[in-house]
Protein backbone atom coordinates (compact mmCIF):
# COMPACT_ATOMS: atom_id res chain seq x y z
CA UNK A 1 0.00 0.00 0.00
CA UNK A 2 1.26 3.46 -0.85
CA UNK A 3 1.40 5.66 2.22
CA UNK A 4 -0.34 9.05 2.25
CA UNK A 5 2.63 10.73 3.92
CA UNK A 6 6.11 9.86 5.18
CA UNK A 7 9.03 11.39 6.98
CA UNK A 8 11.33 12.17 4.06
CA UNK A 9 14.09 14.20 5.67
CA UNK A 10 16.88 11.96 4.38
CA UNK A 11 15.52 12.03 0.83
CA UNK A 12 15.12 15.81 0.90
CA UNK A 13 18.65 16.28 2.20
CA UNK A 14 19.92 14.02 -0.58
CA UNK A 15 18.02 16.06 -3.17
CA UNK A 16 19.28 19.41 -1.85
CA UNK A 17 22.85 18.13 -1.83
CA UNK A 18 22.81 16.42 -5.22
CA UNK A 19 20.91 19.17 -7.02
CA UNK A 20 23.00 21.81 -5.20
CA UNK A 21 19.94 23.86 -4.32
CA UNK A 22 18.67 25.55 -1.18
CA UNK A 23 15.43 24.80 0.61
CA UNK A 24 13.96 28.08 -0.67
CA UNK A 25 14.43 26.95 -4.28
CA UNK A 26 12.88 23.58 -3.49
CA UNK A 27 9.92 25.37 -1.91
CA UNK A 28 9.44 27.47 -5.04
CA UNK A 29 9.68 24.45 -7.32
CA UNK A 30 7.14 22.51 -5.27
CA UNK A 31 4.84 25.44 -4.57
CA UNK A 32 5.13 25.05 -0.78
CA UNK A 33 6.47 27.36 1.92
CA UNK A 34 10.17 27.41 2.81
CA UNK A 35 9.11 26.63 6.39
CA UNK A 36 7.39 23.45 5.26
CA UNK A 37 10.52 22.36 3.37
CA UNK A 38 12.59 23.03 6.49
CA UNK A 39 10.19 21.03 8.66
CA UNK A 40 10.13 18.13 6.18
CA UNK A 41 13.92 18.18 5.83
CA UNK A 42 14.32 17.91 9.60
CA UNK A 43 11.58 15.26 9.96
CA UNK A 44 9.32 17.55 11.97
CA UNK A 45 6.59 17.25 9.31
CA UNK A 46 5.67 14.47 6.94
CA UNK A 47 5.84 14.88 3.19
CA UNK A 48 2.39 14.44 1.66
CA UNK A 49 1.91 12.18 -1.35
CA UNK A 50 0.95 15.06 -3.67
CA UNK A 51 4.13 16.98 -2.77
CA UNK A 52 6.18 13.84 -3.37
CA UNK A 53 4.57 13.31 -6.78
CA UNK A 54 5.27 16.93 -7.71
CA UNK A 55 8.89 16.61 -6.61
CA UNK A 56 9.38 13.51 -8.76
CA UNK A 57 7.98 15.41 -11.74
CA UNK A 58 10.27 18.40 -11.16
CA UNK A 59 13.50 16.61 -10.21
CA UNK A 60 15.06 13.77 -12.17
CA UNK A 61 17.41 12.53 -9.45
CA UNK A 62 17.54 8.72 -9.25
CA UNK A 63 18.88 8.53 -5.69
CA UNK A 64 16.22 10.90 -4.39
CA UNK A 65 13.53 8.98 -6.28
CA UNK A 66 14.72 5.66 -4.84
CA UNK A 67 14.74 7.01 -1.29
CA UNK A 68 11.34 8.63 -1.63
CA UNK A 69 9.64 5.69 -3.33
CA UNK A 70 11.15 3.30 -0.78
CA UNK A 71 9.60 5.34 2.04
CA UNK A 72 6.20 5.74 0.38
CA UNK A 73 6.04 2.04 -0.54
CA UNK A 74 6.70 0.98 3.03
CA UNK A 75 9.94 -0.72 2.02
CA UNK A 76 8.51 -2.65 -0.91
CA UNK A 77 11.05 -1.22 -3.38
CA UNK A 78 14.85 -1.28 -3.14
CA UNK A 79 16.46 1.18 -0.74
CA UNK A 80 19.52 3.26 -1.47
CA UNK A 81 22.41 1.14 -0.24
CA UNK A 82 24.57 3.59 1.68
CA UNK A 83 25.96 1.56 4.58
CA UNK A 84 29.61 1.25 5.59
CA UNK A 85 29.99 -2.00 3.63
CA UNK A 86 29.04 -0.32 0.34
CA UNK A 87 31.64 1.43 -1.79
CA UNK A 88 29.73 3.97 -3.89
CA UNK A 89 32.18 3.96 -6.83
CA UNK A 90 30.47 2.75 -10.00
CA UNK A 91 32.99 -0.09 -10.53
CA UNK A 92 32.53 -1.35 -6.98
CA UNK A 93 28.75 -1.21 -7.30
CA UNK A 94 28.96 -3.00 -10.63
CA UNK A 95 30.99 -5.83 -9.08
CA UNK A 96 28.65 -5.93 -6.09
CA UNK A 97 25.68 -6.29 -8.46
CA UNK A 98 27.42 -9.10 -10.39
CA UNK A 99 28.12 -10.94 -7.13
CA UNK A 100 24.52 -10.62 -5.92
CA UNK A 101 23.15 -11.76 -9.30
CA UNK A 102 25.46 -14.79 -9.29
CA UNK A 103 24.34 -15.72 -5.77
CA UNK A 104 20.69 -15.50 -6.80
CA UNK A 105 21.26 -17.59 -9.93
CA UNK A 106 23.18 -20.23 -7.94
CA UNK A 107 20.33 -20.59 -5.43
CA UNK A 108 17.70 -20.68 -8.20
CA UNK A 109 19.60 -23.42 -10.05
CA UNK A 110 19.38 -25.58 -6.95
CA UNK A 111 15.59 -25.46 -6.81
CA UNK A 112 13.15 -27.55 -8.82
CA UNK A 113 10.04 -25.47 -9.54
CA UNK A 114 8.30 -28.26 -11.47
CA UNK A 115 6.47 -29.47 -8.37
CA UNK A 116 3.18 -27.58 -7.74
CA UNK A 117 3.38 -25.15 -4.78
CA UNK A 118 0.85 -27.18 -2.78
CA UNK A 119 3.05 -30.28 -3.03
CA UNK A 120 6.28 -28.75 -1.73
CA UNK A 121 7.83 -29.80 1.56
CA UNK A 122 8.74 -27.42 4.38
CA UNK A 123 12.41 -27.71 3.40
CA UNK A 124 11.63 -26.87 -0.25
CA UNK A 125 9.59 -23.82 0.78
CA UNK A 126 12.51 -22.67 2.92
CA UNK A 127 14.87 -22.93 -0.07
CA UNK A 128 12.35 -20.99 -2.17
CA UNK A 129 12.19 -18.31 0.54
CA UNK A 130 16.01 -18.18 0.47
CA UNK A 131 15.87 -17.77 -3.33
CA UNK A 132 13.45 -14.86 -2.92
CA UNK A 133 15.86 -13.29 -0.42
CA UNK A 134 18.72 -13.61 -2.93
CA UNK A 135 16.55 -12.12 -5.69
CA UNK A 136 15.70 -9.17 -3.41
CA UNK A 137 19.42 -8.64 -2.71
CA UNK A 138 20.23 -8.78 -6.43
CA UNK A 139 17.37 -6.41 -7.23
CA UNK A 140 18.66 -3.91 -4.64
CA UNK A 141 22.17 -4.11 -6.08
CA UNK A 142 20.92 -3.67 -9.64
CA UNK A 143 18.68 -0.74 -8.67
CA UNK A 144 21.60 1.00 -6.99
CA UNK A 145 23.88 0.31 -9.97
CA UNK A 146 21.24 1.72 -12.31
CA UNK A 147 20.88 4.87 -10.19
CA UNK A 148 24.63 5.34 -9.86
CA UNK A 149 25.24 4.99 -13.61
CA UNK A 150 22.38 7.33 -14.45
CA UNK A 151 23.65 9.93 -12.01
CA UNK A 152 27.34 9.74 -12.93
CA UNK A 153 26.77 9.70 -16.69
CA UNK A 154 23.97 12.28 -16.48
CA UNK A 155 21.44 10.01 -18.17
CA UNK A 156 17.80 10.48 -17.24
CA UNK A 157 16.59 7.27 -15.65
CA UNK A 158 13.02 8.49 -16.06
CA UNK A 159 13.53 8.95 -19.82
CA UNK A 160 15.22 5.56 -20.18
CA UNK A 161 12.33 3.78 -18.44
CA UNK A 162 9.79 5.66 -20.57
CA UNK A 163 11.65 4.55 -23.71
CA UNK A 164 11.57 0.93 -22.55
CA UNK A 165 7.79 0.80 -22.09
CA UNK A 166 7.03 0.48 -25.86
CA UNK A 167 9.70 -2.23 -26.12
CA UNK A 168 8.13 -4.17 -23.23
CA UNK A 169 4.71 -3.79 -24.83
CA UNK A 170 5.98 -5.03 -28.19
CA UNK A 171 7.48 -8.09 -26.47
CA UNK A 172 4.18 -8.76 -24.74
CA UNK A 173 5.70 -8.26 -21.26
CA UNK A 174 3.15 -5.58 -20.31
CA UNK A 175 -0.22 -4.46 -21.67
Amino acid sequence: MIKDSVYAGGAIQTLLQEEEIEGVQLALDLNVSPQLVSHMKNDRRRMQKDVAEQSLQVYDDPTYAMELIYEFSGGFTSPVLNGKAIDKHRLAIEQFAFNEIEEAVAVLKGINFIKPPGETTKDERERIAQAIDEIIDAEAAISNLKATLAKEYKISLKDRVNKRVPVWKSKGWIQ
